[in-house]
């Protein structure tokens, strides 16, 4: 029976009495009383606990989301603080010295022959480590040294530069920094909207999947013993809606998934690395499913009495 393909109360009861009488044939309904009671007492145990285990999942990821968010704002500021720093730097510059075989770092020695002196340098370095290296969380994720970041976030030889004691901070240098750091500033920017559509997804998931726990959970709360047989085929067509509805929700997740790891590898279990799964609404969505099948599987147990 396709419930998703009718509206809530619109009901064909032929193909669900087909449904009754298999469920009844399974629970061995010749003691339809007893059949029924134990499975709405199983029932309502059950529920409870799905229901706290679906909106726990996904109240973790959306922590794990702001939590994330908040770290790449902090990023995102620091590096825009690190540029404005880097470009509002004196020069005073001085005769470099000649080269002595091996051509010119261009990151230290500008083509002109002179070179901004090394207090330029230090102050470079000071700049980094009072914005890109002093947020709340660098310690806790990242714990680099100074050298070791820079090569991540810029390069191997911009490291290289900037590390260098007694080494001097070129125009060419300074204007590498800057130009990495706004780069780096807007990676954040581009990240922040990627995770932005990722709290709207986990809301979208959670407008389908709790009312989808909160009809299973009806079920538990009725005395089904009394109900009329019209009605407990009502209530079971309306959770084959919602299990429509659930199905489709983990369909659409399912290549989301799919799509977003196609761009970024790991992208799901970077974000939810604190989280039992790196997938919160699919596992959701499984125990959502799992309550919809006890459910119905107890309202065909009472209308098998009937």
């Amino acid at each position: 029976m396709q419930g998703a393909s009718h509206g809530v109360g619109r009901l064909s009861t032929e193909p669900v009495e087909l449904g009754v009488e298999s469920v009844c044939r399974a629970t061995a309904c010749g003691q339809p009383d007893v059949a029924a009671a134990i499975a709405v007492l199983g029932l309502t145990a059950m529920l409870a606990v799905v229901a706290g285990t679906v909106l726990t999942r996904l109240d973790g990821a959306r922590e794990a989301l702001a939590r994330e968010a908040t770290r790449t704002r902090a990023e995102r500021d620091a590096f825009e603080r690190f540029r404005r720093r880097v470009a509002n730097l004196e020069s005073s510059e001085r005769a470099a010295p000649t080269p002595t075989g091996g051509g010119t770092n261009v990151l230290t020695v500008p083509s002109g022959g002179t070179a901004v002196d090394g207090g330029g340098l230090a102050d470079a370095r000071r700049a980094y480590r009072e914005t890109v290296m002093a947020t709340t969380h660098y310690e806790e994720e990242y714990d680099e040294t100074l050298a070791t970041n820079v090569a991540e976030e810029f390069s191997a030889p911009v490291a290289s530069a900037l590390a260098e004691e007694g080494g001097t901070l070129t125009p060419s240098l300074r204007t590498t920094l800057a130009s990495g750091a706004r780069r780096a500033s807007e990676e954040r920017t581009d990240l922040l909207s990627k995770l932005e559509a990722e709290r709207s997804s986990i809301e979208a998931a959670e407008s389908t999947l709790a009312p989808a726990v909160d009809a299973s959970e009806s079920v538990a709360d009725r005395e089904l013993s009394r109900a009329a047989y019209t009605d407990l085929i009502a209530e079971y067509e309306r959770l084959e809606w919602y299990e429509g509805r659930v199905e489709s929700l983990l369909s659409d997740r399912q290549t989301r998934i799919h799509d977003e790891e196609g761009d970024r590898s790991n992208w799901f279990d970077y974000l939810y690395s604190s989280l039992s799964s790196p997938y919160p609404v699919l596992s959701a969505g499984a125990s959502t499913l799992s309550s919809i099948d006890d459910a119905k599987s107890a309202l065909a147990s009472a209308a098998c009495n009937r």
